[in-house]
């Protein structure tokens, strides 16, 4: 249990405590290897007993550094999933403790001068969905902040990328879908600006592109946004039409639920009478009626290599001109929601 102090405990009242130098204590708390784990493991003891804390605005004026990160995102409205930033927020704080978190969503704010008006991060983690975040990435960069973009292949040169593969992923799921006998197929497409809808969309038309005996039922090719609402009435639109396809693809898993909705509305039964696919493998895809048949992006992998990436350009261990550009595999999982047709 921490003890309660309404004087600040210091490195100076802990090396007083611990019988040692502020030296020894000020090695101890950066996990330098001078000091030994014993002599570390009782000073950390006694530094969470006595409720240390540690004094960033002293850190920075010797190290002028802000200790500060930002993240920047796509409007949670819009595109950016919550698990997403939860991730991008819990990797942070495990990897880059001692900073403080500036979270910002892009689409709020007025200009990209905005994103200094308080000060310069000393780095910039970019969840990005579509290229009208690059003039906020190029703008953080021309300032000399490390960035890494994440979620998003960004045209701006030099910086680190890492990005799940969602073209393969969708090519994948429907090659599946074909091997058990399904040749008509519909869309339920993404926001139409961001990246990922146009990915999902090449990797769904390439595939049934490759067997001739498949087919894109283009009356069921529907707009959407990624939304619940905007699933239930693209598949309104599919199921009113004279042909409807044997599956539906929905660009993610809430476009899905959606049309699951649509379904029960007219009175059919997934996958009996019509199958559907997801994409993200949300929390809550396996708890669908059916299970849903899904892709997974690897979020937690995606955030982790990007918050060690940014990691180590704060740190001076990386450099712009080695900029890694890396895309994560995604994984098809199957559940309930496609019917085997052979």
């Amino acid at each position: 249990m921490k003890k309660e102090n309404l004087d600040r405990t210091t490195i100076k009242t802990i090396a007083k405590a611990a019988g040692v130098s502020h030296t020894t204590v000020s090695r101890a708390l950066n996990d330098s290897p001078l000091v030994k784990p014993q002599t570390k493991l009782k000073i950390k003891r006694l530094a969470d007993e006595m409720g240390y804390i540690p004094d960033i605005n002293a850190k920075g004026l010797v190290s002028n550094k802000a200790y500060v990160v930002g993240i920047y995102f796509s409007r949670l409205q819009s595109g950016t999933s919550s698990n997403f930033l939860a991730e991008s927020i819990r990797q942070v704080k495990k990897l880059l403790a001692d900073y403080t978190l500036a979270i910002n969503g892009i689409d709020l704010m007025p200009n990209e001068n905005a994103m200094l008006r308080n000060g310069k991060p000393d780095g910039a983690l970019f969840i990005s969905q579509c290229e009208n975040d690059d003039s906020y990435i190029q703008h953080m960069r021309d300032n000399g902040v490390p960035v890494v973009v994440i979620n998003r292949k960004t045209k701006v040169a030099g910086v680190t990328n890492v990005v799940p593969d969602e073209y393969h992923g969708v090519f994948q799921a429907i090659e599946y879908a074909i091997r058990l006998g399904h040749k008509k197929f519909g869309l339920i497409k993404g926001t139409p600006k961001f990246t990922s809808t146009h990915y999902r969309e090449q990797g769904f038309r390439d595939a049934i592109a490759k067997h001739p005996e498949a087919k894109v039922v283009e009356q069921a090719v529907i707009d959407g946004n990624y939304s619940r609402e905007s699933g239930f009435h693209a598949m309104n639109k599919i199921l009113m039409n004279s042909e409807f396809p044997s599956l539906v693809f929905c660009s993610n898993d809430e476009t899905a639920a959606g049309a699951i909705k649509s379904c029960q509305k007219f009175g059919l039964q997934v996958p009996t009478d019509i199958s559907l696919m997801g994409f993200d493998n949300a929390d809550y895809a396996k708890f669908m009626v059916p299970g849903l048949t899904t892709i997974y992006k690897p979020v937690d992998e995606i955030t982790r290599i990007g918050v060690e990436q940014l990691k180590d350009l704060m740190e001076g261990n990386s450099k712009s001109d080695q900029a890694l550009k890396k895309i994560v595999t995604t994984e098809l999982i199957i559940r309930d929601s496609v019917a085997d047709l052979r």
